[in-house]
């Protein structure tokens, strides 16, 4: 069987290996590899096994023809180093194990970044003893296009989870290695979560950054093994347990930082899911000046931290920063004359000055139940992770009407949405009218990468939705991809705010029989701005594009 695969070649996306099924491609659905190019046709070519053990492109009589190596083609043999254009789509064809050697692939080489040769012809010599497997190669592009001045993070120290100080990353065996290199990608990349993915023949890598779930590397199946080994020695873990759910915590430390990595091992078909939760606060916001809100929100935000009694709630999907939001509007509090206790689920940073507790459902300690107990703690300022139910919601609302300030969350679409949310936890409505201050929604849309957006002309029907927002701009800003920001277009990201001024107007309102529209006139009247209109404040400046802004808001 060919050892080939096919992969895009901004050097976005996983890539696709050929075996013995017929890879089909076009727009349809039907296709293996579906295309969203409109120069594509429905169903334009296919790559399929041939007779000597290799592959071979086929065109299926599409419109645009499909090129190969810049010739139009109808059927042709596939080699390592070949470029294949459908449409304004190209793929690169790799060879799995031996890396290409640059000089010997000639003009007709090709490569999937500028970090990587091309793949060697066939018949050429296969990578040297001394030369570092092609798995590791892909990392290191990785972690070189992310260039971090001044910082040498070569070594690494591994802190397991009784806190012992390990040399178990030092080395250059497979799995240490393959630890080290993605630990290291995952903190150039500011990655929250990394995935590795057991596949039968092999381990697919992958990492959360900004969001969005972005490729990294295949790992051979002995290589992702030896790696799970050294992780579940680290946390302390029973190895042999393949087929049950363990979790587990380890540190490492970095020449500036340490950072702690949460461990989670899931059974699948073909092994155990590992998942990684990255937990470091490099670059996280600190205080509530660097959330980037504008300034009326922030002042307003400031003086209720400052108050004896109230609630401050924040809405938002999971994953949109509310727990960085509450943690920095405690970071307002004088910790040292205020007492201020926080219930988490589960405690993820620590706080000077605050005493933090984690809920454990299986003794008996939710949200309810230790919300009541803090009440007797003789709390000044209480934290509550999250509103979940009828009894978390009555009490929290108590607590702030007889002389507690309450930060929590709820899940909800946006700051009117939240109101009714706790009505419909079947809270009185005067709990909720003389209970609320602030309701904070938030969503984080990805910043634009500084070094390859670009600029495209405003469209009519946009510059009259933007409105005011847009001001006399006549150019917006795109998205690019490069290296730089791993073929996204995006590098970091910002935060979308609106926040509801529970004002007397709105508190009658509630009282009476509040409805969504109503809501909305009261609020038309003094300073408000939704989700979209501060996207759109974002996309005129240059930080965010109106796409990111659309599928975050849901506004398209």
């Amino acid at each position: 069987m060919s050892k080939l695969q096919i992969k895009l070649s901004d050097g976005r996306g996983r890539p696709i290996h050929l075996k013995d099924d017929p890879i089909t491609i076009g727009r349809h659905p039907d296709n293996r590899l579906r295309l969203k190019d409109d120069m594509a046709s429905r169903h334009h070519c296919v790559i399929e096994p041939d007779r000597k053990g290799g592959h071979r492109l086929r065109d299926l009589g599409s419109r645009n023809g499909t090129k190969l190596n810049g010739m139009r083609v109808t059927e042709s043999e596939l080699s390592p180093g070949d470029s294949i254009r459908i449409g304004a789509i190209e793929f690169l064809v790799e060879g799995k194990e031996s890396p290409i050697n640059a000089e010997a692939a000639g003009d007709g080489g090709a490569s999937t970044n500028g970090d990587s040769a091309p793949a060697t012809p066939r018949g050429k010599n296969k990578r040297g003893p001394t030369e570092s497997p092609e798995w590791v190669k892909e990392i290191r592009s990785v972690i070189d296009a992310l260039v971090a001045p001044g910082l040498d993070d070569e070594n690494l120290q591994l802190v397991d989870a009784r806190g012992q100080n390990t040399s178990a990353l030092a080395g250059a065996a497979d799995g240490p290695q393959a630890l080290r290199l993605l630990l290291r990608a995952a903190s150039r990349t500011r990655a929250t979560d990394i995935h590795v993915e057991p596949k039968g023949d092999s381990f697919n890598v992958r990492m959360r950054v900004d969001g969005q779930m972005v490729w990294i590397v295949e790992l051979p199946t002995k290589v992702g093994e030896l790696m799970a080994g050294l992780i579940k020695t680290a946390c302390h873990m029973h190895s042999a347990a393949r087929d049950a759910v363990q979790e587990g915590h380890f540190s490492c430390r970095f020449p500036d930082r340490r950072c702690e990595y949460r461990v989670s091992f899931t059974p699948s078909v073909h092994g155990q899911k590992l998942v990684v939760r990255v937990l470091d606060q490099r670059g996280v916001p600190m205080a509530l000046s660097d959330l980037g809100m504008v300034n009326y929100m922030e002042q307003r935000i400031d003086s209720v931290c400052n108050m004896d009694a109230g609630m401050i709630l924040v809405c938002g999907p999971t994953g949109s920063g509310k727990t960085t939001t509450l943690y920095n509007a405690l970071r307002e509090i004088d910790r040292d004359t205020r007492n201020v206790i926080t219930i988490e689920d589960p405690v993820e940073y620590q706080l000077d000055g605050v005493t933090q507790i984690p809920i454990d459902e299986r003794q008996g300690n939710t949200f309810g139940t230790l919300l009541r107990s803090v009440l007797r703690q003789d709390p000044d300022v209480i934290l509550l992770g999250e509103i979940r139910d009828e009894e978390t919601a009555r009490v929290a609302m108590q607590a702030a009407m007889t002389g507690h300030l309450v930060f929590s969350t709820v899940h909800s679409k946006d700051s009117i949405s939240a109101v009714f949310r706790l009505l419909d936890l079947k809270v009185e409505p005067y709990l909720v009218a003389n209970s609320l201050n602030l309701v904070l929604a938030q969503r984080l849309v990805r910043r634009l990468c500084d070094h390859c957006k670009t600029e495209i002309p405003v469209p009519p029907g946009l510059s009259t939705k933007m409105g005011r927002f847009l001001g006399n701009k006549k150019v917006l800003q795109q998205s690019v991809g490069c290296k730089r920001c791993l073929g996204t277009g995006y590098r970091g990201r910002s935060a979308l705010f609106e926040l509801l001024d529970v004002n007397d107007e709105l508190r009658d309102l509630i009282l009476s029989n509040p409805s969504i529209q109503a809501m909305k006139k009261v609020i038309a009247e003094g300073l408000f701005t939704t989700l979209t209109q501060y996207g759109y404040r974002l996309a005129a400046d240059g930080t965010t594009s109106m796409d990111e802004v659309e599928r975050v808001t849901g506004m398209g």
